[in-house]
């Protein structure tokens, strides 16, 4: 043990060492100029002077970044140190030209530490000025996209033939620069630049300044520009042709249960509140469970209580509490019992914390109650299997086509010297109708007829509910607020429901809860609720395969008995 502590102090102190010879180490460029020669053929001859100050070191490279968009090409690089041109090559003393946009140039030093000296590079930037009906438009960006560096002054000039006539006055199109222009010359001065301040010049001269053919590059992108409309119509047509397929293909499946004009006070069906939840958005999360654990408890299986306070520095806990596993639970109540009072192992036990709960309902295991509510709607005939289908094939097409639009990709960068970059509009055209695919698929209802009519019937209960937690409307009898708090859970709003029943005149607390010693009842009971309510969330991992295949073989099993308890659909409870 003592080794290992000697030997991590040893690491520690090399570490330490290091991080301050690397603190006492730094660069900046007294002075950053350039000399810029406008010639008739629309190139540019350029000669760059970085006076840079080493301090501390030891320093091996600087390096530069040409690029080479909007040139024809940039050729004639001549790379030097104090006024002395280096050889090419990869050792110190020698330059390093690599790469073709950016074009790479490597100044590769000999060790060098507290030391001012001056590097110059010089290149011919092939058809920079453009030509527009206008002028002829000289575009330049002085300064490095990126550097890491200050620079204490600046001064770039641009020299051009004096029978020239500029149009207008010497621009800053990017940065900040004090600019001058004579006869034959702009300048443009600045100083105090930290690192990254850009500086992009233009200049715009008389049509006819220049040669009378236009750049490659110019010339290149007019033709490309001239096949946009092409690209655009093919994705016009990947678009409105993939939109209406898919909506075609989910027409069949597509409705929405209509908005409730009427309030129902009561449950119109005999229908668990879990179930009238998923019926709601048919996507199972714990608001489902939550509900299912308020069942169970207004029928006294279960016992909650406040074993802790809120403080300043903890959360209040409680203990959930089963009393009895009774036959003839619905399937999804089993699974929820089998899920909070079984451990991994098979060992069942009466007591867990709402705090263990919540870390349940994040696990794999919270798998088995969604499998199995999934399971019984089936079973219930509330969802239909060709709906559920039918989405799962528009998802599967939907990704199918991402991943097409990333497979021609690949193609169009391949042509992007014919086409430029105008290909792009009809892949991002093509990965477009994927993601609606994707998301029409997830968003078609899987509900059949019978589950759409249960919907139907339970949205005005539902729009009841939603109205008295929102405090828009006001309950004809206050021990509904007890009654409905499991579907209120079922419908996410389980936290506003009770904290409308905390500002009522209704303080009954359920028989299946208890506060802590000297805590305030129906606070401790918001704070249950509360806290029950954000132990889960909706998305959860995937998990329990094998417990799914074989509760799905019990559910098989029981079809017939699922059925025969199946209650048939009353009429509808209007209020009164």
């Amino acid at each position: 043990m003592t080794r290992r502590l000697r030997l991590g102090f040893l690491l520690g102190l090399v570490l330490l060492l290091s991080m301050a010879a690397q603190s006492g180490k730094s660069y900046s460029a007294d002075r950053f100029d350039v000399d810029i020669i406008a010639q008739r053929d629309r190139s540019l001859l350029v000669r760059e002077t970085v006076v840079f100050r080493f301090q501390g070191g030891p320093f091996s490279f600087v390096f530069r970044e040409l690029p080479t968009d909007h040139t024809d090409g940039i050729t004639g690089i001549v790379a030097g140190v104090d006024g002395e041109p280096w050889p090419e090559g990869t050792g110190p003393g020698q330059v390093e030209i690599t790469g073709n946009d950016p074009i790479v140039v490597t100044w590769h030093l000999s060790p060098t530490a507290d030391r001012v000296q001056s590097f110059t590079l010089s290149y011919q930037a092939l058809g920079v000025v453009r030509q527009t009906q206008a002028s002829d438009v000289l575009d330049w960006q002085a300064l490095p996209d990126e550097y890491d560096y200050d620079i204490a002054a600046s001064r770039v000039t641009v020299s051009y033939p004096a029978d020239m006539m500029q149009l207008t006055a010497p621009e800053v199109l990017t940065g900040k620069a004090d600019t001058t222009a004579d006869d034959g010359q702009a300048i443009f001065t600045q100083g105090n630049l930290s690192s990254g301040d850009p500086l992009v010049i233009r200049l715009n001269f008389a049509p006819g300044s220049f040669s009378n053919e236009p750049p490659l590059w110019q010339m290149e992108q007019a033709a490309q520009n001239s096949y946009a409309w092409i690209w655009f119509v093919a994705a016009a047509i990947v678009l409105l042709g993939g939109l209406a397929a898919f909506i075609r293909a989910a027409r069949p499946y597509s409705r929405s249960v209509p908005k409730a004009t009427i309030y129902l006070y009561k449950p119109p069906l005999e229908l668990s509140p879990a179930l009238a939840g998923y019926l709601a958005d048919t996507a199972v999360g714990w608001q489902h469970g939550l509900a299912t654990l308020f069942e169970l408890a207004a029928r006294g299986l279960i016992e909650i209580e406040q074993t802790r306070e809120k403080s300043a520095f903890r959360s209040p806990e409680f203990d959930v509490t089963l009393l009895e596993r009774p036959e003839g639970l619905k399937f999804h109540e089993q699974a929820l019992l089998d899920l909070l009072f079984t451990d991994k192992k098979g060992v069942e036990h009466n007591v867990i914390t709402l705090s263990e709960i919540g870390k349940l309902v994040t696990s794999s295991r919270w798998q088995q109650f969604t499998d199995v509510l999934r399971d019984e709607a089936d079973l219930e005939g509330l969802t239909d299997d060709n709906a559920k289908a039918r989405g799962k094939q528009i998802i599967g097409w939907g990704a199918a086509l991402l991943i097409v639009s990333l497979l021609l990709v690949l193609p169009t960068f391949l042509l992007r010297g014919t086409f430029g970059a105008w290909p792009l509009v009809a892949v991002a055209s093509v990965a477009l109708v994927g993601l609606v695919g994707i998301l029409v698929g997830a968003g078609m209802s899987p509900l059949s007829e019978k589950g759409y009519a249960y919907a139907t019937a339970f949205e005005p209960f539902r729009q009841l509910l939603k109205d008295v937690a929102t405090d828009k409307t006001n309950l004809p009898d206050p021990t509904y607020y007890e009654t409905y708090l499991p579907y209120a859970a079922a419908y996410g709003i389980a936290e506003p429901w009770v904290k409308e029943q905390a500002k009522s005149d209704y303080q009954q607390l359920p028989a299946y809860f208890r506060a802590a010693a000297n805590a305030e009842g129906m606070g401790a009971f918001v704070a249950v609720i509360s806290a029950a309510s954000h132990s889960g969330g909706r998305r959860h991992p995937p998990g329990g395969r094998g417990w799914r295949r074989s509760q799905r073989r019990g559910l098989n099993d029981s079809r017939n008995l699922i059925r025969e308890r199946a209650t048939p659909a009353r009429s509808l409870i209007l209020p009164t």
